[in-house]
Parts: C-alpha cells; structure tokens; sequence
C-alpha cells in the first residue's frame, strides 16, 4: 500500500529539524554564521506558525546525547530553534540591505480575518505583506536577510 505524501504541516517541521541540524554543523565547521542561518530557517516555516517550531523545539530536546554523540552540536542546535521561534514571535527583526527589514506578524484585521504574514519595510516605508517565503523572495533576495543582532 502507497504511503501519503506529507502534509504541509508536517513537512514544515521535517524540513525545519533536518535544516536546524545542517545548519548547526555549518555554524560548528566555521561555513557560517549564527545571523545568516537564522532567516534562512525561518523561511522554512510558514508566518508566525509557533506550534510548528514548538513542535521541532520538542523532538530535539528529546534526543538522547549518549546515542547522537553531541554532533552535530546540540547546544548549537537548540540556539537556532530558539532563534527561528523568537522571530516567528515577533520578538527579532530579519534585516537586508539597502535599509530592508522584515518582520513576521500575525494580526486581526479588520473583517475579523486571522493573518499571518511576512511585512516588509524599507527606509521605515511599508512596501507590503507577504503570506509566503516565495513570495516575498520576489520582492527581497532572501540568502542576504540576516537576524537583527538586539541592542545591548
């Protein structure tokens, strides 16, 4: 009997817990850096969609250390989870540049309808919102997104 392919929820966070590890490796290995891996995982995950990286933030606080032998490095791992769970709430901007700042927000909007979206500024001028990376890939190039490094 054929299995059914997965659903987009589940996907998400599949996608999202395989990338966390790469990355972590990358980060580990000195092919990155912590602010650039971030956008790229968030993207990975719909718009303000924190029961999905809850969901992640679980299995891999599940993991037994003894069996995976710390590698990839597990505390690097559960840095990025958490990285890519602030911005979905709203917590950490992801900056470009030429002054582009995006923000992940959820809010009601006037008929009462729930939205999820990317919002886009530039120079601190609305340009627009996005429901999808790739959506919002046509308008920004996204590999140059990189997390707001917080003040202080």
């Amino acid at each position: 009997m054929p299995s059914r392919p997965l659903s987009a929820d589940r996907s998400a966070v599949v996608k999202l817990q395989t990338r966390l590890d790469n990355e972590a490796i990358d980060i580990a290995q000195g092919r990155t850096e912590m602010p650039a891996a971030v956008p790229r995982l968030v993207q990975l995950v719909p718009p303000a969609r924190i029961d999905l990286v809850d969901e992640v933030l679980v299995r891999v606080g599940r993991r037994d250390l003894n069996l995976t032998l710390d590698w990839p490095p597990v505390h690097l791992v559960h840095q990025l989870a958490y990285r890519v769970k602030r911005v979905h709430l709203g917590e950490v901007r992801m900056r470009g540049p030429n002054g582009v700042v995006v923000d992940v927000i959820r809010y009601r909007d006037k008929m009462q309808q729930d939205r999820r979206v990317y919002r886009l500024q530039q120079h601190g001028v609305f340009v627009g919102e996005y429901k999808t990376p790739d959506e919002l890939g046509k308008v920004v190039d996204l590999a140059e997104l990189v997390e707001d490094e917080p003040e202080g």
